[in-house]
């Protein structure tokens, strides 16, 4: 699970949900790390599956994140249970996600986001990545390294990021509806109170 996790340790705290502009599927790329699992992400409007895979394909960790409602559930496929939170992040790791209203204009909205207040956001301009049109931002803290992100002008979604530690980026993007069963608990799974780690098998991510 923690595999699964890391992935948006870049994003941070925002006010308000924003709701993706297109359905649509991609791969989450680790670009700071060899031998990673597989991870997809699915989209539909106010909700996103984060899927976990092994080497085999076999789906391992599930989470679903509802940004309108700003809650969050953990599937494990292996003990067909379930962990429901009552924020839009992972179970300890503190993160919401980044989704501009004003994709030619997300500054503000980043500035907002920042802890400290003190985080600076520069519009570096339109950017053609993976042949989709984005919009480069950059942001310099008062202390280290900065980061950088790639905003999908139709997907008003992020499509690479990149910090002192990390890089990430989405491929295979696929443009197209999304079942509502994706973003649903499977029947048959239990609600498991979250008293501690979750527990996992090797295989897990």
């Amino acid at each position: 699970m923690s595999r699964l996790a890391a992935f948006v340790f870049f994003f941070l705290f925002s006010g308000k949900a924003v709701l993706a502009q297109a359905d649509f599927s991609a791969d989450i790329v680790n670009l700071s790390a060899a031998n990673t699992f597989p991870t997809k992400i699915f989209a539909t409007k106010d909700k996103l599956r984060f899927q976990g895979q092994d080497r085999n394909g076999r789906t391992t960790s599930v989470m679903l994140v509802d940004l309108a409602a700003g809650t969050s559930i953990v599937l494990i496929p292996q003990q067909h249970q379930y962990v429901q939170q009552t924020r839009a992040q992972i179970p300890g790791q503190g993160v919401t996600f980044f989704q501009p209203k004003d994709v030619d204009n997300a500054c503000t909205e980043w500035q907002k986001m920042a802890l400290t207040g003190r985080e600076k956001c520069h519009k570096m301009g339109h950017e053609t990545f993976n042949g989709r049109d984005t919009v480069k931002y950059e942001s310099t803290p008062a202390r280290g390294d900065g980061n950088a992100v790639w905003v999908d002008v139709k997907l008003h979604f992020p499509v690479k990021w990149k910090g002192p530690a990390l890089e990430r980026e989405l491929r295979n993007i696929v443009e197209r509806p999304q079942g509502k069963e994706l973003f649903e608990v499977p029947a048959g799974y239990t609600k498991r109170t979250f008293e501690g780690p979750v527990t996992t098998t090797p295989s897990q991510p």
